[in-house]
Order: C-alpha cells, then sequence, then structure tokens
C-alpha cells in the first residue's frame, strides 16, 4: 500500500509540472503592436483583445488586457495571447487615468483610441469583422489613435 501511494505522489507531480510546462508553450508572444497617435507622453496606452464579436459589440469580457505605462515601450507592445486565433484589438490612451475607456453622453469618444487594422469608420460604426485578424498572419500591427 506504501508503494502504491509513493507512485501516486510521483504521477501527481509529474502531470502537475507537465500541465504547467504545457501551459507556459501555449501562449503565442510573437505580436507586436506599434502605437502612432498618441497624445500625451505621461498617460498610460491599454490594449484590450477580443476573440468573441459578442464581447467586444457588448463591450465586456475582453480575452486580455494589456496596460503600458512607459512611452518608450509604445512602438514595441509586445502581446502574450492564445495562438491561433482571429483577434480584434482595441486601444486607447488614458488621457483622465480613470483606467477605462472615457466616452461623452452621446457616446463619443473623448479620449485618443484605435482597432486593429484601422478601419476608416466612426467609432459607433466599428463592428468586430473590421478589426479581426489572424494572428499567424501578422508580427506586427500598427495601430494609429484618433480622437
Amino acid at each position: 500500500m506504501h508503494s502504491f501511494e509513493e507512485n501516486l505522489k510521483k504521477i501527481i507531480l509529474l502531470t502537475t509540472f507537465m500541465m504547467f510546462s504545457l501551459i507556459n508553450h501555449s501562449f503565442s508572444n510573437h505580436l507586436t503592436v506599434k502605437v502612432t497617435g498618441f497624445e500625451d507622453a505621461s498617460s498610460p496606452v491599454y490594449v484590450w483583445g477580443y476573440d468573441r464579436k459578442f464581447y467586444f459589440e457588448d463591450k465586456s469580457a475582453p480575452l486580455f488586457i494589456v496596460g503600458e505605462r512607459d512611452i518608450n515601450n509604445f512602438n514595441q507592445l509586445n502581446l502574450k495571447a492564445f495562438p491561433h486565433i482571429i483577434i480584434g484589438l482595441f486601444i486607447f490612451q488614458d488621457i483622465d487615468g480613470s483606467g477605462d475607456f472615457s466616452k461623452d453622453f452621446k457616446g463619443k469618444p473623448l479620449e485618443p483610441y484605435g482597432f486593429s487594422l484601422n478601419p476608416d469608420l466612426d467609432f459607433q460604426n466599428i463592428v468586430f469583422e473590421d478589426i479581426a485578424f489572424d494572428m499567424n498572419k501578422f508580427d506586427e500591427i500598427q495601430i494609429r489613435l484618433k480622437k
């Protein structure tokens, strides 16, 4: 019985170690976002990554959120996300420091913002299909902020 328990502990330990090893390698670190058009060097930039149309349109539950305060890194934001997926990026500069994207009572943006693939549409008219791209086809995405 003692031998069985020792072997079971070894199997659990090995399985746990292998799971952490696989989880660490299941992410992709190859996507770099370059941001241009930011207004203020002291305000952070936030990137919200969406992989579902519903969540993007609802403006809730992004797949990931990356914040960067250092202006020197605005041109090289490395995103760690799951590979082999279609994803859309929304990025904004948090001028007022609230941590959220600020809009006026009509829904017009008050802070600089941008989307992956830089669609030339008004903020309210952007849909997920306008910003979605295959992460395997891009190493670098340039996003131009506008206000």
